[in-house]
């Protein structure tokens, strides 16, 4: 029996909906009824009950999924007091949201080159959907990720580490560059490129700067995938949005240069390294822990 199959089921239980535990797990809804259905055949009894578009578990499923959850924590604690036990190696596999898996990653890769060479690292980025989802589903230990994403439960393990400056940044040569001052206003003028902004931020930057509309309907390219929305800045009069240090590189090249708007509103992009609280505590997740803890006191150091 996968042990995988049960947190499918686990899932399904908890949601109650095929469409959504599908999506969280980022399977399709046929891939989880097959293995559903393939869970019900091993065990020799029906698991789940249809109720229009809404399921729940039979008798028999509401017991599998109570020892499954017991059972999943054991496996996991078990493979983490052996690893525990060695020298630091095993596969350490870390999720990064936007603004950190641009600032973070590659140092955090070499990082781990450099102080763990017997471990292997594996990298995702993407949406905290879709790294909340792999998290669930196991396929990753823990994430860095924009703290303000979260919805909080008790099963998960949330540690703020540090916060992102977060700006406006154009080419050197653009026309705002050279200007004395800048409102928001002006930049607005201009294409916007940047990730997804929280509801926090675009309610403060609209009281901020009295604004009209929501700045969120001026962006013009989203994206989460930071480093092509830098690139682009550095290649026309586009304005990034974002983490500052993200395009910490260009700025030191003399490529791309920070924008000081008028009434300047200093926003931070709180970070938190998320991980399952069934799971217990990794040595190879405290890597992720110190790497971060390092990365943000050097930045604040004078």
């Amino acid at each position: 029996m996968e042990t995988r199959k049960l947190a499918h089921l686990i899932e399904l239980a908890m949601t109650g909906s095929f469409s959504r535990a599908a999506a969280n797990l980022h399977l399709t809804q046929s891939a989880l009824s097959k293995s559903i259905q393939s869970l019900e055949m091993e065990l020799g009894a029906p698991l789940i009950e249809r109720l229009g578009r809404r399921c729940t578990t039979t008798a028999a499923g509401s017991l599998v999924v109570e020892r499954a959850r017991r059972l999943l924590v054991d496996v996991d604690n078990l493979s983490i007091g052996v690893r525990d036990e060695a020298v630091l190696e095993g596969t350490l596999r870390v999720g990064f949201g936007a603004g950190p898996g641009a600032c973070m990653s590659a140092d955090f890769i070499n990082h781990v080159l450099e102080t763990h060479p017997r471990v292997k690292l594996l990298v995702r980025r993407g949406t905290a959907r879709f790294l909340m989802s792999a998290l669930r589903d196991r396929s990753i230990d823990a994430i860095l990720i924009d703290a303000r994403s979260l919805v909080l439960s008790d099963e998960l393990v949330v540690e703020r580490l540090g916060g992102l400056a977060g700006g406006a940044i154009c080419r050197v040569g653009h026309p705002l560059a050279a200007r004395a001052a800048v409102t928001m206003q002006d930049l607005l003028q201009y294409p916007i490129l940047s990730t997804d902004v929280s509801d926090e931020v675009a309610t403060l930057t609209k009281e901020h700067y009295g604004l009209s509309d929501d700045v969120r309907h001026s962006t013009t390219v989203e994206s989460e995938e930071l480093e092509p929305l830098i690139a682009a800045t550095a290649r026309s009069d586009a304005i990034f949005f974002g983490a500052l240090a993200a395009a910490g590189e260009q700025i030191a090249a003399g490529r791309l240069r920070r924008i000081t708007v008028e009434s300047q509103l200093e926003v931070s992009i709180p970070v938190a390294l998320v991980r399952l609280a069934s799971k217990g505590e990794q040595k190879l997740v405290q890597v992720v822990r110190d790497f971060a803890a390092h990365w943000f006191e050097a930045r604040e150091a004078p």
